[in-house]
């Protein structure tokens, strides 16, 4: 009866947000997320009744409409985590331990390269209509890598940063982020929508503050309290399987690929590479497929 019902769920779901009906697709997200709570299902009820906040959450129109259902799923969800930690928390709770024995430069430089396996993906999702601007990670990474050996940049380049940082706060703070009907697809694998860059609640606040601060830094204006490190984790794409997939997130092999990677980049900056083996991990990462 429980898969039956969510299944139909799912199908309304789906429905929805291909007509971009966001008021149904909230609806939906909630009524799955509840389902799948009282099925004891915690990761999956978390992922949809977080989706339900990313969606209605704020200032946007569907706010006022919702704002009590979103108060119960914010509950829920406090709820749920006591129980089940997310997966994606867990290793951003072991980034964040770790960072502290990092100096500034090397906490930049543990972020680029996380950064930087973004590049292959966000190439792919340029290629979708509204999201052409994706595919300049690639030199915004290559600005960022030279900046941390040589300093500041020049100008221009300094507004080909800024200009691109606020075009990916634009987009993240749009509908755009809840339109599923533009997809990434993958062979041999479920496509990727740009709904899974969420990584729990704020995966996207995370690269967006890490664009920043990296910004801050190579131009002499970082203020370390504005320092989030748990962008260095959000590689995992933990949203995508949770949407995804029904089996443990840690077991899938894409994961665990990424967090080996993750702590081996701590060791890398704690020996202060000099920059040729930094650009040369860098250009690797750069032809790294995150899913």
């Amino acid at each position: 009866m429980f898969k039956k019902n969510v299944e139909k769920l799912l199908v309304s779901l789906e429905l929805a947000q291909e007509k971009k009906d966001y008021e149904s697709v909230a609806k939906y997200y909630l009524e799955i997320g509840e389902a799948y709570k009282k099925e004891g299902k915690v990761s999956k009820a978390i992922y949809y009744l977080n989706r339900f906040d990313n969606l209605v959450g704020g200032d946007n129109g569907l706010y006022a409409k919702f704002e009590k259902q979103d108060d119960k799923a914010m509950g829920w969800i406090a709820e749920l985590e006591v129980e089940q930690e997310p997966y994606e928390k867990t290793i951003q709770e072991q980034v964040l331990e770790k960072s502290e024995d990092l100096n500034v430069l090397q906490k930049m430089q543990w972020m680029l390269l996380t950064m930087s396996r973004f590049c292959v993906l966000f190439q792919h999702i340029s290629n979708l209509p509204d999201f052409e601007g994706f595919g300049k990670l690639d030199k915004m990474v290559d600005y960022f890598a030279k900046g941390l050996y040589f300093g500041k940049l020049d100008e221009d380049k300094e507004w080909e940063i800024s200009d691109y940082g606020d075009y990916m706060d634009e987009v993240f703070d749009s509908s755009l982020m809840s339109d599923y009907t533009q997809k990434v697809e993958i062979p041999n694998q479920e496509s990727f929508v740009l709904a899974d860059l969420e990584s729990g609640d704020v995966g996207t606040f995370y690269f967006t503050m890490a664009f920043g601060a990296l910004q801050s830094f190579i131009f002499d204006e970082l203020d370390e309290e504005d320092l989030d490190m748990e962008f260095v984790a959000c590689g995992i794409l933990a949203d995508y399987y949770y949407r995804t997939c029904d089996v443990d997130i840690k077991d899938e092999r894409k994961i665990q690929e990424e967090i080996e990677r993750i702590f081996f980049d701590y060791d890398f900056v704690k020996e202060e590479p000099d920059k040729e083996r930094f650009l040369e991990r860098i250009g690797k990462y750069k032809k790294i497929m995150l899913i």
